[in-house]
């Protein structure tokens, strides 16, 4: 498989590097409700129609593939877009789902809307006792008549305050063995019964869910009634956000970063201590693993393929490059290190703290265990 980029792509990536270094950044929302979200940022992008840019054209988007999406979505991190936490819970998410699986009208009502920055949607999977074994969820939505009555939690729910709508599963037989029975609605924020409330994270802000009679209209099931673990089960992609090519961009400009700190921005010669050399070089052949992985994934979905245990290979392979440039980069600036974002002392602009912590949570779509246990039953036959 060749994991080169055309001269196409390569324009379209230099296009997209423009808009980032010559576009406003805007002011942020408050941090407090939404972390690092610009509102005339992400309006911007679905002007140049770069928001669902994989999207069949009338559906808003542009018909472009995979691999020009992973080629967007690595400039964003790389850039640092302000485009907020929900972005790929929108479009990654349910945007892709829908394409996949909505009726046409579901996907004339809300791929445009989407598409014009008008709408944008959080996903409700986890549950306080349940995590991401979705076989175990307790979230029952009861046939009532043309309509369906959701009751329960849901936990770790980011962008659940500002979403419009919610990517929601819940089961709608309980009877049916604990894999079925499952199924996916879109569900209306402002729907009566809905209470979400702040959870603090070592990292952002994420919700509890608390829903109570919530009345959903039948037409509101997205999917086939009852398959859902089956959709999942098929393309991993909706389960695990991989976000493909965002905190891959993310990550390289990090490690840039630290790079000219060893070279450039310190007086104890770091850049020639050996243990420091190879930590670094270690973590840019992690980098090109981490590349490697996100642009086969890519390929196989422009080429039409539903790539299996590849996602929880690049899952694992992104999130580890995450903790061991943040661990590297804190072992090496020392003390002064953990100094936090403000402080006129702190090397690097007091980053690096917020980095480690924001890879200690970049396993909770899927902890390790989950993730190796599914590439040993796709990959290699194993059984659960």
């Amino acid at each position: 498989m060749d994991l080169g980029l055309s001269e196409e792509q390569l324009k379209f990536r230099q296009e997209v590097a423009d808009f980032c270094l010559k576009s406003p950044r805007y002011r942020l929302v408050d941090p407090t409700e939404e972390s690092f979200y610009s509102p005339e940022y992400y309006r911007d992008l679905a002007g140049r129609g770069w928001i669902g840019l994989h999207w069949p054209k009338r559906y808003g988007g542009q018909g472009r593939d995979w691999m020009e999406l992973v080629i967007f979505n690595e400039q964003m991190g790389y850039q640092r877009a302000p485009i907020g936490d929900t972005y790929y819970g929108t479009v990654g998410l349910f945007g892709d789902f829908c394409c996949s699986y909505g009726t046409e009208q579901q996907k004339r009502d809300y791929l445009p809307r989407i598409a014009r920055a008008e709408i944008r949607f959080a996903r409700a999977y986890t549950e306080p006792d349940a995590g991401y074994d979705l076989a175990a969820l307790k979230t029952s939505a009861r046939a009532d008549g043309s309509d369906y009555i959701l009751n329960g939690q849901k936990r770790f729910i980011t962008g659940a305050n500002v979403a419009d709508y919610l990517f929601l599963i819940a089961r709608t037989d309980p009877d049916s063995p604990k894999e079925e029975g499952i199924s996916f609605f879109i569900v209306d924020t402002k729907t009566p019964g809905i209470t979400v409330t702040p959870i603090w994270s070592v990292a952002m802000r994420t919700n509890d869910v608390f829903l109570d009679n919530v009345r959903v209209p039948e037409e509101n099931l997205i999917g086939d009634k009852g398959r859902a673990f089956e959709y999942i089960d098929k393309d991993p992609h909706f389960r695990y956000e991989t976000s493909l090519g965002f905190d891959l961009g993310n990550t390289c400009r990090t490690f840039e970063r630290v790079v000219r700190y060893v070279k450039e921005e310190n007086k104890e010669a770091l850049s020639q201590k050996a243990e420091v050399r190879q930590r670094l070089a270690e973590i840019a052949i992690d980098i090109e693993i981490s590349r490697l992985m996100t642009y086969r994934v890519a390929k196989m979905r422009s080429k039409g393929l539903l790539p299996q245990y590849e996602i929880y290979v690049q899952k694992i392979c992104q999130a580890a490059l995450e903790q061991k440039l943040a661990n590297t980069a804190l072992d090496m600036l020392g003390l002064s290190g953990q100094l936090e974002m403000g402080s006129k002392y702190a090397p690097l602009r007091g980053m690096m703290p917020l980095n480690l912590r924001t890879s200690l949570i970049s396993f909770l779509p899927g902890s390790p265990e989950i993730l190796r246990n599914s590439i040993a039953r796709k990959r290699l036959g194993l059984s659960d």
